[in-house]
C-alpha cells in the first residue's frame, strides 16, 4: 500500500486526532531515513492536493469543508498575501507567508480560516493580545498561469530565473539554459509544483533579450500576460487583402456625406483616426451635430481570422513606449482610418440639439464622408483659448465657432443631471532612445478641447444605445454600478477626515462634495476617495444604467477600430437598421461582454505596470545617485504600519513606516484616517501635505518607501534600519551602519 493511501486510511479512522509528522511516522512504522524521507514527499503532496491540510502547530488532518473557502490570492509587495473570497460580500483573509504553500501569485485556491496571535495594543491595556481571522492555503484549485517571465541567473551548481511578477518570490530552477547568457529576461513555461520544500522547475521557451536594452522590459511585460504584439500569419494575410475601394455594393444603402465639412480632433500622436465631426443649423431650428464613425464592420465580417483575433485582444493597450493593436496596421491606419482628404466609410448618428443643449432627436445610418481636415487637440485648445495662431482651415473654424458654445451646454446639462465630474489625475512620460525616462509630469492634454469631443462622442453613445433598448434584442451595454453601502460609507468617512463636511450617497451629493473640496489643499486627495470607492464600469447583455454619467442608457459605438465591443454595436446597429434579426443570442453577448471586461481590466493593468516599471527605474536610479532629492507629497491612505504618500509630479506612491517616524510613537485609528501618538493626539491625517526622501526602491517586488524629509535633517531622527540614506554635506549615498544600543 502506498504511503498516500496509509495516510488517508489512518487519519479516516474512527477517534483520529490531528498528529505531527513525526507521531504519523512512528505509528505507521516508517523507520528507515530513506522511507521517511518518501514518506515527507508523499505527506506534502497530499497537502499540495488539498487532500489532507496542515493545522496549528504542524498537526495533519482530514480538511473539514466548514471552515474552507474558495477565491484569488493577491500577494502584498512586502509578503504575505490577501485571500480574496469569490463569493461576493464575504470579508478579504490574511494570508502569511509561510502559509501561502505553493500558491503563485493569482492562483485560485482553497483556504482553511483559523485566528492568530498578531501582536499586543498599543493602547491602556498593552498585556493584552489581539486575534485576527487568517487564511492556510489547503490546495492550489487553478494556475493563474503556467508560465512567468524573469530574470536569468547562472552560479557554478545550477541556473534560476528570478521572476518579474510581483509577489513571486520564488526562484525557477532551469536545467537546459539554451546558452542563454546571464542577465536575459526569459519565457519560462512551468513545472508542476506540490512540494513547498521542494524547487520549482521551469523550461525556458523565449529568450527576450538582455535585460537592460531598450523595450525589452516592456516586452517582458507582455509576455508574462499572454499577449503578443505580432499578428499571426493567417491574420496579416488576410488583413493585406482587404481592400479600403469605395466600391458600388460597398455604396448600396449608405448616405453620401462627401460633401459635408467634416473634421477629426486628436492627440498629436495619433496615427488612427475613428472618428468624425460636423455640425450645421437643423431645418427645424437648433443644429444637426455629426458624428461619423469608420465603419470597421464593414471590413471586418464574423469568423473571420481578424474578427477572431480581434476578439481575444478585446481592445487596443497603450503603453508607456508603443500601442499593442486590436486590429492589424493595415487596417488601423489605412483601410479604416478617417484620414484627411479622403473618402471613407463610416456609420453615422444625426442628432438634433436645441440652442441650449438638448438632445431633441437622432437617426444612425451607413455613411461615406470625405474628412476635410485633421485636427490636434493643442490646435483645438489654442483656438479656445482665443488665440490665433491655431492654423485651423477658415471653412472648420466656422463649425467650431458654433460647436464649442454648444457642446458647453450640452455639458452642463450633464452635469446639472448628476454625472459625476472627477478630473482623474494621469501622468505623461517621455523616453529617450534608450527607454529611460527624460521627462515626467502630470498629462497637460488640453483639457477643453478633449472635453469637446468626449461630449460629442457621450452623445452618440446614448443615441445608439437608446436604438439597441427600443430594438428589444440582445444587445451589449457599457454599464456603471452605483458604489455599494460600505463603499458609500468609506467615502463619507475618508472625506470626514479630510474636514470635508460630506457623507454623500447619491451623484448629486458626490457633485456637491466635489465642490466644497475644490480649490482647497485637500482637493486631489479628495477626489482620490470618492474615485477609489466607485465600482469599475464594465459590458454586460443586461442594460442597467451608468451610475458615473447619470445615463439610463449607454453603449460604446465610438471606437471600432481600437474596442471589441464598439465592432459587436456596430454590426447590431446595421441590422436593427434594417429591419433584420441581429442572428447573436443573449448567451453569446454575454460571452463577449465577459472577455472585453476581462481583457479591458488587463490592459489598464499593463498600462499601470509599464509606467510603473519607468517609474520605478528612475526613482532607483535616482536613489544611487549622488543627488539628494526631497519630494512634496499628499498622504492618501493610512495603513496599519504606516502611511501612503503619493507625489503627485509623478504619481508615484510610497509608504512612510510608522517605526521610522522616531520622534513620535504612532498607530492608525480604526478607521484608517489618522495616525495618531501615544497620547491620543492627531499627528496626520490623509490629505496632509509632507515633504518626503526616497528611503528604500525595490525594482523587484515593485515598491518605494519613503522617509520624512526631517527625519533625515536630524541624525538623532533617521529611520532605523534604511538601506541608504543622503549624506546632506556631499549629497552622496552612504549605507548606514547598524544603530548603538543607548
Amino acid at each position: 500500500m502506498s504511503f498516500e493511501s496509509q495516510l488517508l486510511q489512518f487519519m479516516s479512522a474512527p477517534g483520529y486526532r490531528p498528529m505531527k509528522q513525526h507521531e504519523l511516522a512512528r505509528l505507521l512504522n516508517i523507520d528507515s531515513a530513506g522511507r521517511r524521507a518518501d514518506f515527507r514527499h508523499a505527506l506534502y503532496a497530499l497537502e499540495a492536493a488539498g487532500t489532507i491540510v496542515r493545522l496549528r502547530k504542524n498537526r495533519w488532518a482530514l480538511p473539514s469543508s466548514d471552515n474552507e473557502a474558495i477565491g484569488t490570492l493577491k500577494m502584498l509587495p512586502k509578503g504575505g498575501a490577501i485571500f480574496v473570497p469569490e463569493t461576493e460580500g464575504d470579508s478579504e483573509i490574511y494570508v502569511s507567508e509561510r502559509n501561502i504553500g505553493v500558491a503563485l501569485p493569482n492562483d485560485k485556491v482553497a483556504i482553511e480560516l483559523f485566528h492568530a496571535e498578531y501582536g499586543a495594543q498599543r493602547r491602556e491595556r498593552r498585556s493584552q493580545t489581539e486575534m485576527r481571522a487568517e487564511g492556510r492555503v489547503k490546495r492550489v484549485i487553478e494556475r493563474a498561469s503556467d508560465r512567468t517571465v524573469g530574470l536569468l541567473k547562472h552560479t557554478p551548481y545550477y541556473s534560476y530565473v528570478i521572476p518579474d511578477a510581483a509577489g513571486f518570490r520564488q526562484d525557477v530552477r532551469i536545467e537546459d539554459t539554451r546558452n542563454i547568457p546571464e542577465n536575459h529576461k526569459v519565457l519560462v513555461q512551468l513545472n508542476n509544483w506540490t512540494d513547498p520544500y521542494r524547487p520549482l522547475f521551469g523550461t525556458i521557451l523565449e529568450d527576450l533579450g538582455e535585460a537592460s536594452s531598450p523595450g525589452v522590459d516592456v516586452d517582458s511585460l507582455l509576455a508574462d500576460a499572454g499577449i503578443r504584439e505580432e499578428f499571426p500569419d493567417d491574420v496579416v494575410a488576410e488583413a493585406e487583402k482587404v481592400s479600403g475601394d469605395i466600391t458600388p455594393e460597398r455604396m448600396e444603402g449608405r448616405r453620401d456625406l462627401r460633401d459635408a465639412i467634416t473634421f477629426t480632433i486628436d492627440p498629436e500622436t495619433a496615427k488612427d483616426y475613428d472618428d468624425a465631426v460636423s455640425l450645421e443649423p437643423h431645418p427645424d431650428g437648433g443644429w444637426e451635430l455629426g458624428v461619423h464613425i469608420a465603419d470597421v464592420s464593414t471590413y471586418v465580417t464574423p469568423g473571420s481570422e481578424i474578427d477572431k483575433e480581434a476578439f481575444r485582444r478585446g481592445n487596443s493597450i497603450y503603453l508607456v513606449d508603443r500601442a499593442v493593436m486590436m486590429l492589424p496596421r493595415e487596417l488601423t491606419t489605412k483601410v479604416c482610418s478617417l484620414n484627411p482628404e479622403n473618402d471613407h466609410l463610416t456609420h453615422t448618428a444625426l442628432i438634433h440639439l436645441s440652442d441650449e443643449g438638448e438632445m431633441l432627436g437622432y437617426e444612425t445610418f451607413p455613411s461615406v464622408i470625405h474628412s476635410k481636415a485633421r485636427l490636434t487637440y493643442t490646435q483645438v485648445q489654442r483656438f479656445i483659448d482665443g488665440k490665433t495662431d491655431h492654423q485651423i482651415p477658415e471653412n472648420v473654424l466656422q463649425r467650431l465657432q458654433n460647436l464649442y458654445p454648444l457642446v458647453q451646454q450640452v455639458r452642463a446639462r450633464r452635469v446639472s443631471a448628476g454625472s459625476v465630474e472627477i478630473n482623474t489625475p494621469e501622468i505623461e512620460i517621455k523616453l529617450n532612445d534608450k527607454g529611460k525616462i527624460e521627462k515626467m509630469m502630470p498629462r497637460s492634454e488640453s483639457k477643453a478641447a478633449y472635453q469637446l469631443i468626449e461630449d460629442c462622442m457621450l452623445l452618440a453613445n446614448r443615441a445608439v444605445a437608446e436604438i439597441l433598448i427600443a430594438a428589444d434584442k440582445p444587445a451589449l451595454y457599457r454599464v456603471h454600478a452605483e458604489p455599494d453601502e460600505e463603499q458609500w460609507a468609506a467615502m463619507g468617512m475618508e472625506l470626514q477626515a479630510l474636514g470635508i463636511n460630506a457623507l454623500p450617497q447619491t451623484r448629486k451629493e458626490i457633485n456637491e462634495a466635489i465642490h466644497l473640496a475644490a480649490g482647497t489643499p485637500v482637493e486631489y486627495t479628495a477626489n482620490l476617495a470618492i474615485l477609489r470607492n466607485f465600482k469599475r464600469a464594465e459590458y454586460s447583455g443586461t442594460q442597467i444604467g451608468h451610475f458615473g454619467l447619470a445615463f439610463d442608457d449607454y453603449t460604446h459605438f465610438t471606437s471600432p477600430i481600437r474596442r471589441y465591443p464598439d465592432l459587436v454595436v456596430h454590426r447590431l446597429l446595421k441590422a436593427i437598421e434594417k429591419g433584420q434579426d441581429p442572428g447573436i443570442s443573449g448567451e453569446r453577448i454575454e460571452e463577449i461582454a465577459k472577455q472585453c471586461t476581462e481583457t479591458e481590466q488587463k490592459a489598464d493593468e499593463l498600462e499601470k505596470q509599464s509606467i510603473e516599471k519607468k517609474r520605478l527605474e528612475y526613482y532607483s536610479e535616482l536613489m544611487n545617485s549622488s543627488l539628494t532629492a526631497t519630494f512634496k507629497g499628499y498622504i492618501v491612505s493610512i495603513k496599519g504600519k504606516g502611511m501612503i504618500v503619493e507625489l503627485p509630479e509623478s504619481l508615484q506612491r510610497g509608504m512612510i513606516t510608522f517605526a521610522s517616524i522616531t520622534s513620535d510613537w504612532l498607530e492608525a485609528n480604526e478607521e484608517m484616517t489618522q495616525a495618531f501618538t501615544r497620547s491620543g493626539k492627531v499627528k496626520y491625517t490623509i490629505g496632509d501635505p509632507v515633504e518626503v526622501t526616497l528611503s528604500k526602491v525595490d525594482t523587484a517586488r515593485g515598491f518605494v518607501d519613503f522617509v520624512l524629509a526631517e527625519q533625515v535633517a536630524e541624525p538623532r531622527h533617521r529611520q532605523r534600519k534604511p538601506r541608504i540614506v543622503p549624506d546632506l554635506k556631499t549629497g552622496a549615498p552612504r549605507r548606514k551602519g547598524r544603530r548603538r544600543k543607548r
